[in-house]
């Protein structure tokens, strides 16, 4: 019977996706004043980061945390959690969100920036090195940023961004090929809020919300969950049922 139980637990284990990212960008790790924007704890889970009043070359600066360790040589998945209120925000407000690279010299390498900007009612991402990509946000959520970092063939620093709602993926650029030597990288140098220009900031989120409370979108996905809890355990009473027999 501990036996048919463990298969339960497994076949309901198997149902549910993680949540975690590869890092956890905590409050404390987030690096703000001396000319890189502020921070505030708003609540355990929630970071909210805002700008420099003044701008620097056109940007205002926002924190960066430097809490990743992944390496290229492993290949690199970095995903960050951003909260997208459209009560929040005005109509061109935006953010910008960038992963870099450092070299072999633990210098700066090259990064890959993602812009987030409201535009009417929606929320639109773009990216410099991705000519094409345009992803658009009507809802409100909690949003994951996913950039992944491989090495291509020709020893090129390919980098893919793709923007989740959950499981689901909303858009993404595929792998661009940047204007870097993969040789030449090592590994995440930071993950800077690089040019916040809107007044309410930007909330990270250090985990995924599970709650409804939290995000609008996960009554569907607490159903799913109950769904297969209730299969895993009938399967586990099926399979007691026949081990008897």
């Amino acid at each position: 019977m501990k036996k048919l139980l463990f298969v339960g637990i497994l076949f309901f284990c198997f149902f549910i996706p993680s949540v975690s990212a590869l890092t956890k960008w905590e409050y404390n790790s987030w690096q703000a004043n001396d000319g890189y924007g502020k921070k505030k704890q708003v609540t355990s889970n929630i970071t909210n980061l805002k700008g420099e009043d003044v701008e620097v070359g056109g940007m205002k600066y926002g924190p960066f945390n430097k809490t990743s360790t992944a390496k290229l040589n492993d290949g690199i998945v970095e995903e960050v959690y951003v909260g997208l209120n459209k009560e929040n925000y005005n109509n061109g407000d935006l953010f910008e969100m960038s992963i870099a690279l450092n070299n072999t010299a633990s210098k700066y390498l090259t990064e890959a920036v993602v812009m987030t900007q409201k535009s009417g009612d929606n929320f639109v991402l773009t990216a410099n090195w991705a000519k094409s990509f345009k992803a658009t946000i009507t809802e409100n959520g909690v949003y994951t940023y996913k950039w992944n970092f491989k090495t291509s063939v020709e020893g090129k620093i390919l980098v893919k961004f793709t923007i989740l709602n959950y499981n689901e993926e909303i858009d993404t650029t595929g792998f661009i090929a940047l204007d870097k030597d993969a040789k030449d990288a090592t590994n995440v140098r930071y993950l800077w809020a690089c040019n916040i220009k809107a007044p309410y900031g930007v909330d990270i989120y250090t985990e995924l919300p599970v709650l409804e409370s939290e995000n609008p979108n996960t009554a569907d996905n607490i159903f799913f969950y109950v769904l297969m809890l209730f299969l895993s355990l009938g399967s586990v009473s099926y399979l007691a049922k026949i081990s008897r027999c």
